[in-house]
């Protein structure tokens, strides 16, 4: 049955049916006007926006909602996408734009500062679309990212990010009254590895390979697995570390729990508890932070928590210390890319000294028959 307009009451009404994809859809609602030549061009406008939908190409139809799906379907991290996935919808990808999206981070977060925009909006939007993209389910999108030198961005007003040499490590080991602490500090200045990659190691596992000496981190940011290199040093600190961890595990095994006990050593507090199965023995991040900001406290060390004395410190040592070369430091730290590893994670040195060890003048050597 065609669309027609019909008045009932002050308004024109629309009914009918219109086709769709998966057959005729049944219409019977206002068209809101008055007025009959208004009603016609309503009426018409519903008509060729249906036809123009069946004639539409699958892409072009793809909505937001749809590629949210085949993203988490296929395992992808699901930070920052829920947000997301509430602002755009059903929204269709053919719709949107680099400014809708940039537009949409102001929305989503208007008291950010453009970095936190930038990974929380823009990254993951793009690797949204780019899924399903790839599979050749939608268009691609150029999304423009946000940049410090914007009029209308907000700046972080946060220390820029630093890396450590090996004594702040030290210092900070020679403090601790923890040896996990101690350990994992020293675990990551030499590895590089993300915080997260090292509490998910689980020890006496085959992922810790102390006679091949690497480990190997599954599953982590970017979804794959990595590796990584182990020195003596480290794989003399993890075998130090199982020997006080089955310490620990023989006296709760022994313990004597509190409700039974009259007098005595009370047994509470880290010794009451299990030793879990993780290498490092810590489940979250939450109480590492904890325990290392009062060790910094206690050694007179600026915090600095884990990345920068971590990823941002492997960089510097590899790169600018040892003039080990960028691709290398790529792989052994498994950055995706190059270029991320060199505009986020490499530090230059600092201070007068270096200028003076490169140009600084030199006395010249005395010859042994006493000309110079």
């Amino acid at each position: 049955m065609p669309l027609t307009i019909y008045k009932r009451g002050r308004f024109y009404w629309l009914t009918g049916t219109v086709p769709t994809r998966e057959g005729e859809q049944r219409i019977h609602e206002s068209t809101g006007e008055t007025d009959e030549a208004a009603a016609d061009r309503k009426r018409l406008n519903v008509e060729n926006k249906a036809r123009a939908d069946v004639a539409l190409d699958p892409k072009d139809r793809f909505t937001f909602a749809e590629a949210v799906e085949a993203y988490l379907d296929d395992g992808k991290d699901k930070r920052f996408i829920l947000p997301l996935l509430d602002h755009f919808a059903d929204t269709r990808i053919s719709a949107m734009t680099g400014s809708t999206v940039r537009a949409a981070a102001k929305v989503l977060y208007p008291k950010a500062v453009y970095t936190t925009w930038n990974r929380q909006v823009i990254i993951p939007t793009r690797a949204v679309i780019n899924h399903s993209a790839n599979d050749g389910k939608c268009r691609t999108v150029l999304i423009k990212g946000f940049s410090k030198n914007e009029r209308d961005v907000k700046r972080s007003e946060a220390p820029a990010k630093r890396a450590v040499d090996r004594s702040y490590i030290d210092t900070f080991r020679e403090h601790s009254d923890d040896p996990r602490l101690s350990a994992l500090m020293l675990f990551l200045f030499q590895t590089g590895a993300r915080i997260s990659d090292a509490l998910d190691l689980v020890d006496d596992s085959p992922d810790i390979d102390l006679v091949n000496r690497k480990v190997i981190f599954r599953d982590m940011k970017n979804g794959e697995d990595g590796e990584a290199d182990l020195t003596i040093e480290m794989v003399y600190e993890i075998q130090q570390l199982r020997e006080w961890r089955r310490e620990r595990m023989a006296a709760w095994e022994v313990r004597i729990p509190w409700d039974q006990k009259r007098s005595g050593e009370r047994h509470s507090g880290r010794g009451a508890k299990k030793p879990n199965d993780r290498l490092f023995g810590y489940i979250g991040r939450a109480s590492i932070y904890r325990d290392i900001k009062r060790i910094c406290k206690l050694a007179g060390l600026p915090y600095l928590g884990t990345h920068q004395p971590g990823r941002h410190s492997f960089a510097t040592e590899m790169i600018v210390k040892n003039r080990i070369d960028v691709a290398t430091t790529a792989v052994k730290g498994r950055w995706k890319t190059k270029k991320l590893l060199m505009d986020n994670y490499a530090h230059g040195e600092t201070g007068k000294g270096v200028i003076d060890k490169v140009f600084g003048k030199k006395r010249p050597k005395k010859a042994a028959n006493g000309e110079r």
